[in-house]
């Protein structure tokens, strides 16, 4: 074959060859694709914690004495008010009777001292002697009656009664232990946080308890107070919330699992992990715009279960590539098809 003939050969070849070259690259890598997310993000701290009761009192007498009657059962609810235990009153009654009547004769005899000192019969420091007299039988009086008040020992607000732990007959002693009253609609929960979380705490965030006693349920409260004060051998903060308990479900002294919200997003924009490409210190998405691949840097939030917060550098129109991400570069184009497609 001339020579001629075989170069002309060789330049169609080459232009065959150009030419399923730019055809192949016009069609490009296939890659997967998917797009930004709008969704709730927070920002959490955990930690754990202890419920405790709204209110909490031992019921015990402010005067000593014999235990003559209980008036509830153990265990069960009382309102303000209600009479509880009642001593043995003989001797209080007796002493209320013999101050009435004290207060009868002083009150008379100062009558008469008036009079006597109104005619001139009598001079003032005796008037004022039977004034004073009366004055101190009403000062007994009062006494007498607080003592036989203190013979009947009230709930000084409304809650549910513990276990009794004295029993009729007993002589008790000033101060003596008799049964526990506690609240447990709401109830406290108490816990605390590192000092570098102090700063992110305040009052009126939500917080949502987990116990073992209730697996897979939430249950959700207000942080209502925080110790200005920080431990010194732990260099941590208390924090008090409260959470209502209508149905009486929880129990003061429980541990709980505490999750603060410190922060949320309801709009969050996000992405899935693997769209992410780690270039140094750098962190890039690849995008599809008009079948060509671009690249942008992003600024991500909070890492999520598979999915990643971007703060920067998208909007939440794009197209990302999920998966093929590796045998791209800027400027190719590419195939797409959405993430989890078949092929």
């Amino acid at each position: 074959m001339p020579a001629r003939a075989r170069r002309y050969l060789v330049a169609i070849a080459l232009l065959l060859i150009g030419a399923v070259g730019q055809a192949q690259e016009g069609r490009g890598p296939l890659v997967e694709v998917v797009r930004p997310e709008r969704t709730l993000v927070r920002d959490e701290l955990i930690t754990f914690g202890t419920l405790r009761s709204d209110e909490s009192v031992m019921i015990r007498p402010e005067i000593e004495g014999r235990l003559a009657r209980l008036h509830f059962v153990e265990g069960q609810a009382a309102a303000a008010g209600d009479l509880l235990v009642s001593l043995d009153d003989a001797i209080a009654r007796a002493e209320l009777a013999l101050a009435r009547a004290n207060l009868d004769l002083a009150e008379k005899s100062f009558q008469r001292a008036q009079l006597l000192f109104q005619r001139g019969a009598s001079n003032a420091q005796a008037r004022d002697e039977a004034q004073s007299r009366q004055q101190a039988a009403r000062a007994s009086l009062a006494l007498a009656q607080a003592r036989l008040d203190k013979t009947q020992i009230r709930a000084p607000y409304d809650g549910r009664l513990g276990l009794r732990r004295v029993s009729p007959g007993d002589y008790l002693e000033a101060g003596q232990d008799i049964v526990n009253l506690e609240v447990l609609d709401p109830l406290k929960l108490d816990f605390r946080v590192p000092q570098k979380a102090a700063g992110q705490i305040h009052p009126g965030q939500a917080v949502e308890i987990r116990l073992d006693a209730f697996a897979g349920e939430l249950f959700r409260g207000t942080i209502s107070a925080l110790n200005p004060q920080l431990d010194v051998a732990g260099r941590s903060q208390a924090i008090r919330a409260r959470l209502g308990n209508p149905q009486l479900r929880l129990r003061p002294g429980q541990f709980v699992r505490v999750t603060v919200i410190l922060a949320e997003r309801p709009h969050a924009l996000v992405i899935p992990e693997e769209a992410v490409m780690p270039l140094g210190e750098r962190l890039l998405v690849n995008l599809v715009v008009d079948g060509k691949v671009e690249q942008r840097e992003i600024k991500l939030g909070r890492r999520l279960r598979g999915r990643v917060e971007v703060r920067e550098g998208l909007s939440g129109d794009e197209t990302l590539i999920s998966a093929g991400w590796q045998k791209v570069r800027p400027g190719m184009a590419v195939r797409t098809r959405a993430a989890g497609e078949g092929a």
